[in-house]
């Protein structure tokens, strides 16, 4: 990502649209930065020097390292959300519903490695701002998974924790392959993701028939 400072002197933009500009190339700049050091070594002036504005500017924007991370995060997370919801509302069935949204959201991160080390593995070692965050994102996926018990054809009913579960594992194994350096690749992890979220519920068979029509 290449991010182009805004030309010095009299520029005559407005204040407000400069302000925006520099929140989002600080917003990019943190991504950079973080993906390359890590959230734990990343620096406040690494963050700006990528971002070509002052430290004070920083400041101005953002009450210091967390808050800006925080403020990234819910704009990476926000962004997908509406995307998965447009694609859920595309399908008619269920299974397709949370087959779209787990491959949709493979290859947007397959796309986007830096927001992917961001979202997954990093939003991890930030500090207490962030739980309820992470929180927030595994819980879409699990009120999404609750309507398949509709589905479920055996005779025994599905444990009780079973949505929190499979979003929280899904949650793990994808953390992991970014973690490893393979988020590029994540797409070719989504015949194998749907057909173990939907397993579950429709039995394998007809788990591998939806995630054929995905993959």
């Amino acid at each position: 990502m290449q991010i182009r400072p805004l030309h010095g002197g009299r520029h005559g933009l407005p204040p407000d649209v400069v302000a925006f500009n520099q929140r989002e190339r600080l917003l990019a700049a943190l991504t950079e930065v973080v993906a390359e050091h890590g959230y734990n070594k990343a620096t406040i002036a690494q963050i700006t020097g990528v971002a070509s504005v002052s430290r004070r500017t920083f400041y101005e924007h953002f009450d210091g390292k967390e808050a800006c991370f925080i403020a990234a995060y819910d704009a990476v997370d926000e962004y997908l959300g509406r995307r998965l919801a447009e694609l859920v509302a595309e399908q008619d069935e269920w299974p397709d519903q949370v087959a779209a949204a787990l491959a949709e959201t493979l290859r947007f991160f397959a796309s986007h490695p830096t927001l992917a080390r961001l979202s997954l593995v990093e939003s991890s070692t930030v500090g207490e701002g962030m739980a309820s965050r992470r929180e927030r994102s595994v819980t879409r996926l699990v009120a999404l998974l609750r309507p398949g018990r509709e589905w479920h054809p055996g005779e025994r009913e599905l444990n009780e924790g079973i949505e929190e579960a499979l979003g929280g594992g899904i949650a793990i194994l994808v953390a992991r392959r970014v973690a490893a350096g393979e988020a590029e690749q994540l797409a070719r992890f989504t015949l194998g993701l749907i057909e173990f979220t939907l397993a579950p519920y429709l039995g394998v068979e007809a788990a591998r028939e939806v995630a054929s029509r995905h993959a």
